[in-house]
C-alpha cells in the first residue's frame, strides 16, 4: 500500500527538505522532497513510520489500514540528558550516569585544522587540559586530565577505541570519529584499573545506520603563518652594541674608543653582511589540506561504515612537513540472537622533521656573519675566527633533518550472542599493529673561510637509522545480565581480558658521508670501530596484563543509581611478589527532579541531579624489567697512560634493579550536580574533587660515585601527591525568529600539591629541567614536597649594580663583581651565593583555564567561534636566554653603560657569565594567554536547489585558526609543554603555533 505525508518543522512551522522516512524492522525508507512531502510503498498495513531529521527529535508514528496521508511535526532536539554515552564496557543514558564523564562529538572536533586529536579538544572539556608540545606538523599534544597524574612516565590518559585500548594516541583522523567519552573520575575510570590513573578516553568511530546509502565528502585548502619573533639585532646594531662594550676595560670603567676601533678594523668584512637566519628558516604561507570521504548505510541485518582521509601539511619552519593517511571500514551484522561487529583500520604517515633545536639555533647567527643557503653545500665564512665553529654548527642544524614513517594496522572483531532475554556473552579481540622507520640524516657540506680555507665541520656528517615496531594484542570476555522487576532495573557485568604488548627497537649509525645523495649506512665512510662515533643499539620489551572485573548497576524509577565495581590486574612490569593489584569504586545518584515534590518546579528546573563517587585506580607506566639489574655496552673505556691510549668497548649496570617496587594508586572523590532550566535551554554541570595518589613512582638517579655512570637510575615509590578542583560547565541554546544560537563555556582550577617525598631530600631537580638547551647545566624544574610537581625554583635577584655603594657592598658576596652586574640575592644570609638561596617561581600548571564556545544559524549562514584561555601559568624565557647569552638580542643595545646609566639590562661579558645563568628569576614571565582558537563562518546552499542535482547537503566556508592571542608573554608562543611536567613552561625555542586561513567544502549525497 502507497503511504504519503508530510514533515514540518515545529519551530517555524517550515518544510523538513530531506527528511528521513523509513519503516521500523523494514528496508522500505525514502526522504521527503522540496515541499517537506514523502512517498513510499509499504509491504505492510500496520506498522511504524520513523522520521528523523538533524537536529530534532526522532518521531515514530503508528500506521493504521484506514490512513494514507500523515502530517508529521518534528519538534527541536534539546532533551540532552536523554542522550547516550559511553562509560566503558557498555552504554547509558546521561541521565542516569553517576560518575564524571564528558562528550565531545564529532562536529566539534572537526572545526579545527590539525592532525592531533588533543588540539581539536582544547577547551570543549572542563578538567581536561591540553597544551600543544610543539608546532611542528605531526607533533602531539599533552593531554592531562585533573593536573598532573604521575612524576614517572607519561601523564596521558588511557585511550580506548570501541572497546580496544591503546597505549598513546590512536591516531585517527577526527573523519573517522562519531564521538569521545571523557571518564574523569576515578569511579568511572576504574573498570580500566592498571592504567586509569591518568583518566580514560573513549573513543566511539563511525559506525553504519539503516537506511540507504550515505555518501559525505568534505574537505579545506589553506596556508599558514607565524605572526611572532624574537627581537634580533641587524649588522649595524650589533656594530654599536660590539663598539659599546669594546670602550669599557675589565674592571667595567669607562675606556677610550681604541679597543672598539681596532676590533672593527680585524673584521672589516663584518661591513658587508646583514643577515638573518630567521628570514632563511621561516616558510610562511604555507600550505595545509585535508580531505575525506564517508561511506555509510544499510539494512536491518546488516549496517557498514567506510571512511578515508588524507591529511597533508607543510611547516613553516623549513624541512618540516606531515603527511597521513586513514582509512577504517566498520560493519555490523545481526540475525537472531547474535551480532557480530568488525573494525578495520589503517594508517600511513610520512612526517620530516628539521634539525634538532633549529629555531634556537637561528638566535646564534651572528647578523654580520655570510647568510646562510640551505640548498648549498658550500659556503664562505666572513666572520671572526672565534665565529666559524658557530656557523659550522648553525649550517649543521640548517641542513639536518629527520625523516619518519609510521605504519598502523588495527583490527576489531566482536561477537556477541543472547543466551537468554537479559544474558548476554560476548568475546572481542583487538590487534594494534605499528612499524616505525626513522631515518636522521646530517648532511656533508664546505666550509670556507675568509682565505679561502676549508674548516673541519663542527657537527660530523652521518646517517641513522632506526626501526621500531609495536605489536599489542587484547582479548575480552564479557558476560552482561540485566533484569527489570517494576521499576527495579539491574544489570551485572563480569569481564575477563588478557593483554600483551611487544616491542622490538634497532638502530645503526655512521660517520663521514661521501655523498648527500644516497640516504643509507652505505654512504657513511667511518669505520665501524669503537670511538668513530658509529654504532648500534637494539632493545625487546614485552609487558603483559591480565584483569578482571565484576560490576554491579542499580537503578530504580530512574530517581536513586548505585554502582559498584571491582577491577583485580597483574602486571608483568612488577616482581611476582607485588604483581597483583585490586581497584574498586562505587558511586550514587539522585535525580531530584523525577520526584513527585519537584512537579511544581519542573517548568523552571526541568532536570536536576546529585552525583557522588569515589574510587581508585593505578599505574604501571614505568620502564619494563625494572625489577631485574640493565646492563649497556655502549660506553667506551681508555686504558693507558698518556700517549699510550688505548679505546676499547666498555659495559657498565645503568639499570638498577627494585623487587620491592609497588603499585602506584590514586584514590579520588567527586561530588557534582547537573542541571537543566526551562525545557534545557541552560544546562550547569558542576564537580568538586581531590584525588590522592601514594608510592608515587620515580626513576631515581644513582650518585656516579657508586660507579654508575650519570645516568644510572632506580624505581623507587618515592611519595605521595594530591590533585583538589573544581570544574563548571555551562550551556545555553535558543532560537529567536529564524536564528539559532549556542553559546557554551567550560571553567576548570587544579591545585597540585606534592604532600611527600621519600627519601634525604625533599627536593629533586628534573635531570632535563633546563630552560636553555645548549651550554648550560641550571635546572629549574623540581619535586618539592608542598609544591606541584615540575615547580620553578630559581635564584632571585635585585637589580644590577649602577652604582659605587652597591658595588662595595655586592663584592663581600663576590669579589670579582663589576659595574652592571646582576645582583642575586643571599637569602638565607650565609654569605654566599649558592642553590640553597632559590626560591620558588611559579610554575608552567595554570590555575585555571576557560574554554568559549559560540555558534549562530541564519537561513543558511552559519557562524561560530573557539575561545581558549590559559591563566595564571608561568614560561621561563629560555629563547630569550639564549639569544642574550648569544650576543644577538636586540636588548644589548640598551644594556648598562656609562652612557646608559639607568639601564636594568645587566652588561654583556660572555655567555657564561652569572649575567645571563638560566636560574636567575629576571627570565620568568607572566605566560596567561587568550587565545581565539578557531572562526568559522559558512553557508549552506537551500536544499530546493541542490535536491534537483542529486545532494542533501551543500556547504562552503571559510576558517581561521588561532588568528588572535592576547599574553604579556614576550616569546614566540605562550602555549610551551614539551613533556607535560619536567620542561612544562620551558620556552627551548619550541616550533611556534602558526595562524591558518582555510576555505572549505561539505557535500552529502
Amino acid at each position: 500500500m502507497a503511504i504519503r505525508g508530510k514533515v514540518i518543522l515545529d519551530s517555524d512551522k517550515s518544510e523538513a527538505i530531506g527528511a528521513s522516512v523509513r519503516l521500523e524492522g523494514q528496508t522500505v525508507g525514502t526522504v521527503t522532497d522540496l515541499e517537506g512531502n514523502f512517498m513510499l510503498q509499504s509491504p505492510v498495513q500496520k506498522g511504524v513510520l520513523v522520521v528523523s531529521y538533524v537536529g530534532y527529535k526522532t518521531v515514530k508514528v503508528p500506521m493504521t489500514p484506514s490512513k494514507k496521508f500523515y502530517n508529521i511535526s518534528l519538534r527541536e532536539d534539546t532533551e540532552t540528558l536523554d542522550e547516550i554515552v559511553v562509560v566503558g564496557y557498555g552504554t547509558m543514558r546521561k541521565k542516569e550516569v553517576t560518575g564524571a564523564v564528558a562528550r565531545v562529538v564529532s562536529d566539534d572536533l572537526s572545526k579545527i585544522s590539525t592532525s592531533d586529536l588533543g588540539t581539536a579538544m582544547q577547551g570543549l572539556v572542563a578538567g581536561v587540559n591540553v597544551q600543544a608540545s610543539s608546532g611542528e606538523p605531526g607533533a602531539a599534544s599533552n593531554i592531562q586530565i585533573r593536573g598532573l597524574n604521575s612524576i614517572s612516565g607519561s601523564n596521558s590518559p588511557l585511550f580506548v577505541v570501541d572497546g580496544v585500548p591503546y597505549e598513546s594516541d590512536p591516531g585517527l583522523s577526527s573523519s573517522e570519529i562519531e564521538s569521545i567519552d571523557v571518564l574523569k573520575d576515578a569511579a568511572s575510570a576504574a573498570i580500566y584499573g592498571t592504567r586509569a590513573a591518568a583518566g580514560v578516553i573513549l573513543i566511539t568511530t563511525k559506525q553504519g545506520k539503516e537506511g540507504e546509502m550515505k555518501v559525505s565528502v568534505n574537505g579545506y585548502y589553506g596556508v599558514q603563518k607565524i605572526t611572532s619573533t624574537i627581537d634580533l639585532m641587524n649588522a649595524s646594531e650589533f656594530t654599536y652594541v660590539h663598539v659599546l662594550e669594546n670602550r669599557r676595560d675589565e674592571s667595567g670603567v669607562n675606556n677610550t674608543d681604541d679597543n672598539a676601533w681596532t676590533s672593527l678594523q680585524q673584521y672589516a668584512n663584518n661591513f658587508f653582511n646583514d643577515s638573518n637566519l630567521y628570514d632563511v628558516i621561516i616558510n610562511n604561507y604555507a600550505p595545509i589540506q585535508n580531505y575525506s570521504v564517508l561511506l555509510s548505510g544499510g539494512k536491518k541485518d546488516l549496517t557498514y561504515s567506510l571512511v578515508a582521509n588524507y591529511f597533508d601539511q607543510e611547516g613553516v619552519v623549513i624541512n618540516s612537513e606531515y603527511k597521513k593517511y586513514n582509512v577504517r571500514a566498520n560493519s555490523t551484522f545481526k540475525r537472531g540472537r547474535w551480532t557480530i561487529n568488525s573494525t578495520l583500520g589503517f594508517m600511513l604517515g610520512d612526517q620530516r622533521a628539521p634539525g634538532y633545536g633549529l629555531l634556537a639555533q637561528s638566535y646564534t647567527q651572528k647578523p654580520t656573519q655570510s647568510q646562510i643557503d640551505p640548498n648549498a653545500s658550500i659556503s664562505q665564512s666572513s666572520g671572526a675566527e672565534s665565529e666559524l665553529n658557530n656557523l659550522s654548527t648553525t649550517m649543521a642544524r640548517v641542513k639536518e633533518y629527520t625523516t619518519k614513517t609510521t605504519d598502523n594496522f588495527n583490527g576489531n572483531f566482536y561477537v556477541a550472542y543472547d543466551i537468554i532475554k537479559g544474558l548476554n556473552i560476548s568475546t572481542r579481540l583487538g590487534i594494534n599493529y605499528t612499524n616505525l622507520k626513522e631515518i636522521k640524516v646530517n648532511p656533508m657540506f664546505e666550509l670556507y673561510d675568509d682565505n679561502g680555507t676549508l674548516r673541519p665541520e663542527s657537527v660530523r656528517s652521518g646517517i641513522r637509522n632506526a626501526h621500531g615496531r609495536t605489536t599489542s594484542m587484547t582479548w575480552e570476555n564479557m558476560l552482561n545480565w540485566s533484569k527489570k522487576i517494576g521499576k527495579h532495573d539491574f544489570k551485572l557485568t563480569a569481564v575477563f581480558s588478557t593483554e600483551q604488548y611487544k616491542y622490538n627497537y634497532f638502530y645503526a649509525s655512521i660517520k663521514d658521508l661521501t655523498t648527500n645523495d644516497i640516504l643509507s649506512l652505505n654512504a657513511g665512510s667511518a669505520d665501524m670501530l669503537v670511538g668513530t662515533g658509529s654504532g648500534q643499539w637494539g632493545q625487546d620489551r614485552t609487558t603483559s596484563l591480565v584483569g578482571m572485573l565484576g560490576r554491579v548497576q542499580y537503578n530504580y524509577a530512574g530517581k536513586y543509581m548505585f554502582s559498584a565495581s571491582l577491577r583485580r590486574d597483574g602486571s608483568s612490569r612488577f616482581s611476582s611478589a607485588n604483581r597483583w593489584g585490586m581497584f574498586p569504586s562505587v558511586s550514587a545518584g539522585w535525580n531530584i527532579s523525577e520526584e513527585k515534590f519537584w512537579k511544581k518546579y519542573r517548568k523552571a528546573v526541568n532536570s536536576f541531579k546529585l552525583r557522588a563517587s569515589l574510587g581508585t585506580t593505578g599505574n604501571q607506566n614505568f620502564a619494563d624489567y625494572s625489577y631485574a639489574a640493565g646492563i649497556d655496552k655502549n660506553y667506551d673505556y681508555s686504558f693507558g697512560g698518556t700517549g699510550n691510549e688505548t679505546l676499547v668497548l666498555g659495559s657498565a649496570q645503568t639499570g638498577y634493579s627494585n623487587a620491592n617496587v609497588v603499585w602506584e594508586t590514586t584514590q579520588q572523590i567527586n561530588a557534582g550536580i547537573d542541571l537543566g532550566l526551562f525545557s534545557n535551554k541552560f544546562t550547569l554541570g558542576l564537580d568538586f574533587y581531590e584525588s590522592n595518589k601514594k608510592n608515587m613512582l620515580f626513576p631515581m638517579v644513582i650518585p656516579p660515585i657508586n660507579g654508575a655512570g650519570s645516568s644510572a637510575t632506580v624505581v623507587l615509590n618515592a611519595g605521595n601527591m594530591r590533585n583538589r578542583g573544581v570544574e563548571l560547565t555551562l550551556g545555553h541554546r535558543n532560537r529567536v525568529g529564524k536564528v539559532n544560537y549556542n553559546v557554551n563555556m567550560t571553567f576548570s582550577k587544579n591545585e597540585n600539591k606534592v604532600t611527600e617525598m621519600g627519601g634525604a631530600s625533599n627536593m629533586y631537580y628534573f635531570s632535563d629541567g633546563k630552560p636553555v638547551t645548549t651550554g648550560s647545566s641550571d635546572l629549574v624544574t623540581v619535586i618539592k614536597e608542598g609544591y606541584e610537581a615540575g615547580a620553578f625554583f630559581v635564584m632571585p635577584t635585585d637589580g644590577i649594580i649602577n652604582t659605587e655603594q652597591k658595588l662595595v657592598e655586592y663584592q663581600k658576596l663576590k669579589s670579582n663583581a663589576r659595574m652592571g652586574d646582576l645582583i642575586y640575592v643571599d637569602r638565607n644570609g650565609d654569605g654566599k651565593i649558592s642553590d640553597d638561596d632559590r626560591v620558588y617561581g611559579g610554575s608552567g600548571m595554570p590555575e585555571c583555564e576557560v574554554g568559549l564556545n559560540m555558534g549562530a544559524s541564519y537561513n543558511g549562514f552559519d557562524f561560530s567561534m573557539n575561545w581558549y584561555a590559559s591563566i595564571g601559568n608561568e614560561i621561563i624565557n629560555g629563547s630569550k636566554i639564549y639569544a642574550y647569552q648569544s650576543h644577538t638580542h636586540k636588548d644589548l643595545i640598551y644594556q648598562w653603560s656609562y652612557v646608559n646609566p639607568t639601564s636594568m639590562i645587566p652588561t654583556y661579558k660572555g655567555s657564561s657569565h652569572d649575567n645571563y645563568r638560566a636560574y636567575a628569576d629576571r627570565w620568568v614571565e607572566d605566560g596567561s594567554f587568550v587565545r581565539l582558537k578557531n572562526i568559522i563562518l559558512g553557508y549552506s546552499l537551500p536544499k530546493k536547489a541542490i535536491m534537483r542535482i542529486g545532494l542533501n547537503k551543500c556547504r562552503f566556508y571559510l576558517a581561521a585558526d588561532n588568528l588572535l592571542t592576547l599574553t604579556k608573554y614576550t616569546g614566540y608562543d605562550p602555549e610551551v609543554g614539551s613533556n607535560g611536567l619536567s620542561k612544562r613552561g620551558l620556552d627551548l625555542g619550541t616550533y611556534p603555533i602558526s595562524v591558518q586561513m582555510r576555505g572549505g567544502f561539505q557535500l552529502e549525497f
